[in-house]
């Protein structure tokens, strides 16, 4: 008779490393990317998606680039037009 095998001794499970807890500091906001579905016009996701052939970007952050600029530039606006309006005495 042969004799029994003797198992390795070890654990069956792999080492997991733990993970970081990034703190709020840590992170900032505006790089946060979020995962979302939406619906856009076709035309103009092949707009994108053509402009970002053009210039080696993915069409997604030429999407998000052109979005922030937007609501920045129209806080902007609105910050201005708020100083104005304050300055004037108009609320």
């Amino acid at each position: 008779m042969s004799k029994p095998r003797k198992k390795k001794a070890g654990s069956r499970f792999r080492e997991v490393t733990q993970p970081r807890i990034y703190e709020e500091r840590d992170i900032a906001l505006s790089n946060a990317k979020v995962d979302i579905h939406i619906r856009l016009d076709a035309d103009l996701v092949a707009y994108f998606k053509e402009r970002a052939n053009r210039e080696g970007n993915k069409y997604q952050s030429l999407i998000n680039q052109h979005l922030r600029e937007t609501v920045f530039k129209e806080r902007n606006l609105e910050g201005r037009l708020q100083r104005i309006e304050e300055q004037l005495g108009i609320n």
